[in-house]
């Protein structure tokens, strides 16, 4: 019989290097960046870190002590992990890679995740499983930034391009329609006319007032300035949209309807950017409605008294309800390749936010879509002090 001294010096350096062992490896787990959780097969917690903690909203106790990793996932999430691990889609069984997955706050809360995870097997058996969760809410958000950025960025260059293009068109028709108007006006008072030449001169000269009308509009809306949020009548930009819209060969065959209150006071806003806001929900109506239908624009107080309601609807086919959730994000788009950039809806979306308004599409019944759009009202103080944003 052999007797194990326990003052053994050797023993109590192995008990020590244990020791070392175990806090360092406990130590590494919550040091990491990533959520660590490890389950048993009933879905007991096991291993909780840190990490893991601050995704979840569940501290380390309340996780070992009451927590089941199904309560992690939402709905058959925790299922749907255990199939892909039993899979060989991911490297081979017992294996899962930068699988993306939504977990459930403590809360409530949604959180994106990329998982990678691995089932422990003993003696061939399914153990336990671990899990390492990577919270993605930042990179998503940068990538949104960035999205917008590039988004801007591409508006910015199709702004100066109708404005390179509005100026040089401006150049080349004001000059002729200079001279229309002026001999015009010469032939009226020079000579003695019958009164149907008469009428045919003041039909020129109107026509010719009419362009020289559509061509200063084109420039203010293509100007390129600062963007600058002051008091602005909604219903003005709304009608300097229409203006430049509705004579368009696409609106041949479009009833446009307008119910603009006269009682709402001014939002603040920037023109330049509510204008191009406007052009986009109203092109995309027309084209949805393929040149025949009715488009009806409505103002109106909202009931609180502190915003300023539009509704844009139209009469088209309506928006696939699987569609709906996905038409402000950038470059979507339901156009064929060549057709559409999807940036228009999420550069209005864009700019909705930026007026720290709201938008909101819907489907009309029986049949069409329907904007709606909130803007706050402008303050005394947006008059005295206009801000860029």
């Amino acid at each position: 019989m052999v007797i194990i001294d326990s003052q053994d010096p050797s023993l109590e350096s192995l008990e020590e290097r244990l020791r070392r062992s175990n806090t360092f490896l406990t130590n590494l787990l919550h040091s990491s960046v990533d959520g660590v959780i490890a389950a048993d097969k009933t879905g007991k917690i096991l291993l909780f870190n840190n990490a893991a903690a601050e995704i979840s909203g569940y501290d380390e106790e309340e996780a070992l002590t009451t927590l089941n990793i199904r309560d992690v996932y939402p709905g058959d999430g925790a299922y749907d992990i255990m199939a892909e691990l039993r899979s060989d889609r991911h490297g081979g069984p017992g294996k899962l890679k930068s699988y993306q997955i939504d977990v459930l706050q403590k809360d409530g809360t949604l959180i994106p995740i990329s998982l990678n995870a691995a089932i422990i097997y003993e003696d061939g058996q399914e153990t336990a499983t671990m899990g390492f969760f990577h919270d993605l809410r930042e990179a998503i958000r940068i990538k949104k930034e960035l999205e917008k950025t590039q988004i801007q960025l591409l508006q910015s260059e199709k702004m100066a391009s109708l404005g390179k293009l509005a100026a040089g068109v401006a150049h080349q028709l004001n000059n002729p329609l200079g001279g229309i108007t002026l001999f015009a006006r010469l032939m009226m008072e020079e000579y003695d006319l019958e009164e149907d030449a008469l009428k045919d001169l003041n039909r020129i000269l109107k026509d010719a007032e009419r362009c020289r009308d559509t061509v200063k509009e084109l420039l203010e809306f293509a100007r390129q300035t600062r963007h600058e949020m002051r008091p602005l009548d909604i219903n003005r930009a709304i009608s300097r949209t229409l203006f430049l819209l509705e004579n368009q060969t696409l609106f041949q065959n479009i009833v446009i309807e307008r119910h603009l209150s006269t009682e709402i006071p001014t939002v603040r806003g920037d023109t330049q950017q509510l204008n191009h806001m406007f052009m986009n929900i109203i092109l995309n109506a027309a084209q949805a409605m393929e040149g025949h239908g009715t488009l009806a624009i409505r103002t109106c107080l909202a009931s609180d008294g502190e915003r300023v309601v539009i509704e844009i609807t139209d009469t088209g086919p309506g928006i696939d309800e699987d569609t709906l959730p996905h038409i402000f994000e950038p470059f979507f788009t339901t156009k064929e390749e060549g057709e559409g950039t999807g940036i228009g809806l999420s550069l209005v979306y864009g700019i909705v936010e930026n007026h720290d308004g709201m938008i909101q599409a819907t489907n009309n019944t029986p049949c069409g879509t329907r904007f709606m759009i909130e803007l706050p009202l402008s303050t005394p103080e947006d008059e005295e002090n206009p801000s860029e944003k």
